[in-house]
C-alpha cells in the first residue's frame, strides 16, 4: 500500500494523531517564518491595491466607499475595503495577512484528517505551508488572503454540516457563503460548483429537509454577491466588460491554468509556458482535472465494522438525528461527497474565469491565474493526495512525496526572497499608494 489503507481507518487515524499536531505545529511556524521574511519590508501593492486602499480612506473619512475619481466604489466586492479600513494601517494589514494563512493551514490541515487517509494526511500541513500561490498573494495588498480563509472556513462547515445536520453548522457555512462572494467575486463562481455538483450527484441521496435547506443556503449566500454585482454594473457606473475577444482567448486562458496547475506539482520555469502550444496546455489542465477526480470507493466490511465501534454513543445518536440523507446513505458517502464538492468548486472557478477573460480586462496570464487560482491551492493538493492509488509501491508513494515537497521548498524560498526585493508601500500611503510595474496580478486600470 501506498500510504494507508482508503477509505478512512479509525485506528490508523488515533496512531498518526500526535505526529500529526506535531508536523501542524511545525507546518505552522515554518509558514509563519516565510510570511515574516518576505513581508518585513512591508506589504507591497499593485493597482488593485490602491484602489482597495483609497476606499477603505474614503469610508473612515466620509463613510462613503469611492474610487480615485469620487465615483463610488464598483470594481470589486466591498467587504475587503470594510476590512482594511477597520485594521487602520498596513502593518494592521500585514497582520490579518498572517493570521488568515494561519488559519487557513489549520482549517485545510484538519478537513486533510477528515478526508485523507491518515499517513496521507500528514503530507498535507507541509505542503500548505510552502505553498508559492499563498505566500505570493499575501505579500500585497489584495483581497486573497482573506478570501483563502472564507473558502476554507467555508468547506469546513459544509463538512460538519454534511455529517451532523445541525443547524449552528448550516448557520456557519451560510454566512461564510454569504461573505465569499463579498469578498472576491470569484465566491460566486465556488458556489456555482458546490451547487452544480450537490445538484448533479447528492440529488437522490438528499432528505426533502436537506434539499430545502440546501437551497435556501445557495439564495442566501449568494443573493448578496448578485446584488453588489448589479449595483457595480447598472449603478455605480459603466461596465468595463467589452465584446467578446473570440475562442483564442479562451483557449489562451485555458492553458494558463493547466500550466499553473502543472507547476504546482511540478518544478517548471515560466518560460516553459511558452515552449508547448496553449493547446496541450490547455488539454493538460483536463488531463489533470480526469486524474484527480475522486473514484468510488468502497468501504471494506472490516473497515466499516471498526468505524462502528470507535463510534461513540453521542456520535451514533447524531448520526440517527441527521435528516440531511435518505436511509440509505454509506459510510463513506458524505467523505466522497466532499471531495467531489471541492472539485467542483474547483472546476466552475476556473472554467468560469476562462471564460471571463473573453469579455474582460484582467484575469488574463500566467500571473493573474495563478493569484485567481491561489484559493484553489488546498482542495487542489488535497484532491491530489485522495487520488494516489492505494496499490501503488509505498516506496514510490514515499519518493514522490519527497521530490514534490523538495520542489515546494525550493521555489517557495525562491519567491520568498524575490518577494522581499519588492518595493514595499510607503508607512503613509493608506489613503491610496500610485501603482507599481512589478509584473504581478491584474492592475485593473
Amino acid at each position: 500500500m501506498a500510504f494507508a489503507n482508503f477509505p478512512f481507518d479509525p485506528a490508523a487515524a488515533r496512531r498518526f494523531q500526535w505526529p500529526f499536531a506535531g508536523l501542524l505545529v511545525a507546518a505552522g511556524l515554518l509558514q509563519l517564518a516565510l510570511f515574516a521574511y518576505a513581508t518585513a519590508p512591508g506589504l507591497a501593492g499593485t493597482g488593485d491595491s490602491r484602489h482597495y486602499l483609497h476606499a477603505a480612506h474614503t469610508l473612515r473619512e466620509t463613510g462613503r466607499l469611492l474610487n480615485l475619481d469620487g465615483t463610488p466604489y464598483r470594481y470589486w466586492p466591498p467587504l475587503f475595503p470594510l476590512l482594511l479600513s477597520a485594521v487602520g494601517s498596513l502593518a494592521g494589514a500585514r497582520l490579518l495577512h498572517g493570521a488568515c494563512l494561519l488559519g487557513s493551514l489549520l482549517l485545510w490541515s484538519w478537513m486533510g484528517r477528515q478526508l485523507l487517509p491518515a499517513r496521507r494526511a500528514l503530507v498535507l500541513p507541509l505542503l500548505l505551508a510552502l505553498s508559492t500561490p499563498w505566500l505570493l498573494v499575501s505579500k500585497f495588498v489584495w483581497a486573497e488572503s482573506v478570501f483563502l480563509l472564507l473558502f476554507a472556513a467555508y468547506a469546513t462547515a459544509q463538512w460538519q454540516w454534511l455529517r451532523t445536520g445541525q443547524w449552528q453548522w448550516w448557520g456557519v457555512l451560510t454566512v461564510a457563503g454569504a461573505l465569499l462572494p463579498l469578498q472576491r467575486t470569484l465566491g460566486l463562481f465556488l458556489l456555482a460548483g458546490v451547487g452544480a455538483w450537490l445538484l448533479v450527484s447528492g440529488w437522490s441521496r438528499l432528505s426533502a429537509r436537506g434539499w430545502g435547506m440546501f437551497f435556501f443556503h445557495l439564495l442566501m449566500s449568494g443573493t448578496g454577491g448578485v446584488l453588489w454585482q448589479w449595483y457595480a454594473l447598472l449603478v455605480a457606473g459603466p461596465s468595463r466588460y467589452h465584446p467578446s475577444r473570440g475562442w483564442s482567448q479562451l483557449l489562451s486562458s485555458a492553458a494558463d491554468y493547466g500550466f499553473v496547475l502543472g507547476r504546482w506539482l511540478l518544478p517548471l520555469p515560466v518560460s516553459g509556458r511558452i515552449m508547448l502550444p496553449d493547446l496541450i496546455w490547455a488539454i493538460s489542465l483536463f488531463g489533470l482535472g480526469w486524474l484527480i477526480w475522486p473514484r468510488h470507493m468502497t468501504t471494506t466490511t472490516k473497515t466499516a465494522a471498526a468505524t462502528e465501534q470507535a463510534a461513540t454513543p453521542a456520535a451514533a445518536l447524531l448520526r440517527s438525528s441527521n435528516l440531511l440523507f435518505r436511509p440509505q446513505l454509506d459510510i463513506d458517502f458524505s467523505r466522497q461527497l466532499m471531495l467531489k464538492i471541492l472539485w467542483s468548486a474547483g472546476a466552475a472557478l476556473i472554467l468560469l474565469v476562462a471564460g471571463l477573460t473573453v469579455f474582460s480586462q484582467s484575469a488574463a496570464g500566467i500571473h493573474d491565474a495563478e493569484r485567481y487560482a491561489s484559493v484553489l491551492f488546498a482542495p487542489f493538493v488535497l484532491l491530489v493526495l485522495a487520488a494516489w492509488p492505494a496499490r501503488a509501491p509505498r516506496w514510490l508513494g514515499v519518493g514522490l512525496v519527497a521530490v514534490l515537497l523538495l520542489g515546494a521548498a525550493v521555489r517557495v524560498g525562491h519567491v520568498a526572497q524575490e518577494l522581499r526585493r519588492v518595493p514595499p508601500l510607503p508607512a503613509g500611503s493608506f489613503a491610496g499608494p500610485g501603482p507599481y510595474e512589478q509584473g504581478v496580478g491584474a492592475a485593473g486600470e
